[in-house]
């Protein structure tokens, strides 16, 4: 019967993503569906046990209904308009007899019900979002206001697996805890098998992961071609672009989409920056420095260094003077019609993509990109900071006081820390969307080899769950990101540049899960709300040529008159008290 259903949804989502291909030309190419959104959804309670966890008995809990509010979208099941669709949640609501009412915001809109919700006295049981930074006051005043519950007893009682799991990795109990002591969600933790491991882990053993997801990538045939190597410092960059330009006539030597050149912070690293990213709040843009102290990198000396080096590349003809205002989709239009030498890419299932894309218009085509590290200014400089998402990205699932059931809530998000629990949210159904190869899951041969024209990762997305509430397996998207149709023994150039990027740094840009006071928050947001708009603008008219770098002085000084210090000093008490924080 699941069979018939599957195939059902595959073929409902063909459909779909052929009308998305015509529709959305912001879709580029590859799955971006990341950690580090703002959704991450999930499910259960334990009946098949995980080492250090227990059985949570589905049996006990059957005939319990809960409602469960999540963003599809932010969730990450692909081309289902409710998770009723999702294979693995069908799986989780059979085995612990727990029927899940789903409620999901319109497409777009999530933020806007969020605050509906909250505003109303009837909320559904479970709801999962970005607490820590949506909530006005954060989780605290959210459990202080009535609208959800601290979670403390609940999880020591009704959640063998998630405790299992926080006293093994206490610096997750600490993420997931707030200023006051307590615990407010079930979180999404980005985990990854141990690099020393043989065999594939499960839940409980493996650790927190910064997640990397997206970084440079260069043309290596064209290197090759010039008998050029792989660019290291700034100005071997400088040079390799500049021969780019001259010697292959490339009309943008570097190109990329604004928010991801931000997103990578691929070049501001060299001097110790960080760049923000207003959309995503901008926090991105402070850095913990070495001594615990926290720095904001637009307003640091090293970032005057960042901005002459990019306005030297933008004068010169070597950044793609459309980098502010381009899509991913005209990004890649040029670099499969050859015009691109280095650029940008997210989560680099685009690798494969794009040079298939090549090789279908001009088979004796040479093309081929690769991931680069990072670059440095001095040859042996280790660079400090790097792109990853922290482990627990501040994002949970949190039972609501209008909640009458907390034990079957708390049961049912438990499942999906059990070993088979976690095992449906991250890969779906075993002899149908994976199986396991010497003591690793893999895709089937059917979500591979499937006969309705998606890739791998379209197929296998329709069994699992992106992000959520769970253990999200860094292996799984290392799977999805695979090239599948590769030579043996051919290079995997998307996993060869995860792998590479994961290494660009120590200590990701941003800030872990801290929370800013309610008696803080008008003041900061003011201040900072003024500070983000000026640094945007400046950012751009300094690269461009628009502002002189002469005015660098001028622009740090009306940073110091807006508060500067001020935000800084807000953000640094909240890092004290999030290194305080004990569960009570």
């Amino acid at each position: 019967m699941r069979k018939k259903q599957i195939v059902s949804l595959l073929l409902s989502a063909a459909m779909v993503l052929s009308m998305a291909a015509c529709g959305n030309k912001d879709a580029g190419s590859g799955d971006t569906g990341s950690a580090g959104s703002a959704g991450n959804a999930a499910a259960g309670t334990e009946s098949g046990g995980s080492a250090g966890g227990s059985d949570a008995g589905g049996g006990a809990a059957s005939g319990k209904s809960v409602s469960y509010w999540i963003d599809p979208q932010q969730g990450g099941i692909t081309n289902a308009t409710t998770f009723d669709d999702a294979p693995c949640w069908q799986a989780i609501q059979e085995n612990t007899g727990i029927d899940v009412v789903w409620e999901h915001p319109a497409s777009g809109q999530a933020q806007e019900q969020f605050n509906l919700i909250i505003a109303s006295t009837e909320l559904p049981d479970i709801m999962y979002y970005t607490w820590g930074s949506s909530y006005p006051g954060g989780p605290d005043a959210a459990i202080r206001d009535g609208k959800i519950l601290a979670l403390n007893d609940y999880i020591k009682e009704y959640a063998p697996n998630l405790s299992a799991y926080l006293e093994a990795h206490p610096d997750m109990a600490k993420a997931i805890t707030t200023d006051e002591g307590n615990i407010y969600c079930f979180p999404g933790i980005y985990t990854s098998t141990s690099e020393d491991s043989d065999v594939w882990q499960t839940a409980i053993d493996r650790e927190p992961f910064y997640e990397p997801f997206i970084g440079l990538v260069i043309r290596k045939d064209w290197l090759d071609d010039l008998g050029l190597d792989m660019p290291v410092t700034l100005d071997d960059w400088y040079n390799v672009l500049k021969a780019f330009k001259e010697e292959k006539g490339c009309k943008y030597p570097l190109s990329y989409v604004n928010m991801f050149g931000i997103m990578a912070q691929s070049f501001a690293t060299a001097f110790d920056v960080t760049l923000p990213l207003s959309s995503m709040g901008g926090t991105t843009g402070f850095g913990i420095r070495e001594d615990g102290s926290i720095q904001y990198g637009p307003a640091e000396e090293g970032y005057r260094g960042y901005l002459e080096f990019m306005n030297k590349l933008y004068s010169e003809g070597l950044l793609d003077p459309d980098f502010m205002v381009q899509d991913r989709t005209t990004l890649q239009s040029k670099v499969v019609n050859g015009e691109v030498g280095a650029w940008i890419e997210m989560m680099p299932a685009g690798l494969g993509t794009l040079r298939t894309q090549v090789l279908e218009a001009d088979p004796e085509s040479t093309f081929y990109p690769v991931g680069v590290a990072n670059p440095v200014q001095q040859e042996g400089q280790k660079l400090y900071y790097f792109q990853a998402n922290y482990p627990y990205v501040n994002a949970g699932a949190a039972v609501t006081t209008s909640c009458e059931d907390v034990e079957t809530a708390v049961k049912l998000l438990d499942y999906c820390w059990s070993e088979e629990g976690e095992r449906l949210v991250n890969w779906g159904i075993e002899g149908e969307s994976y199986e396991m190869v010497d003591g690793w899951p893999q895709f089937t041969d059917q979500i591979i080899n499937n006969d309705l024209g998606l890739s791998p990762s379209q197929a296998h997305a329709q069994y699992r769950q992106l992000n959520g509430p769970f253990p999200m397996d860094h292996w799984q998207r290392l799977v999805s990101k695979t090239d599948h149709f590769l030579e043996e023994g051919a290079v995997d150039e998307n996993i060869a540049s995860l792998n590479l990027w994961a290494k660009n740094g120590v200590q990701p840009a941003g800030l872990p899960s801290t929370t800013i006071l309610s008696e803080e928050s008008a003041d900061y947001a003011s201040k900072f709300n003024e500070i983000s708009t000026y640094v945007d603008e400046m950012y751009s008219k300094f690269i461009m040529g628009q502002e002189s770098l002469d005015n660098f002085d001028a622009y740090i000084e009306n940073l110091n008159k807006m508060g500067i210090d001020d935000v800084i000093a807000t953000q640094e008490a909240a890092l004290a008290r999030y290194n305080s924080r004990t569960a009570e």
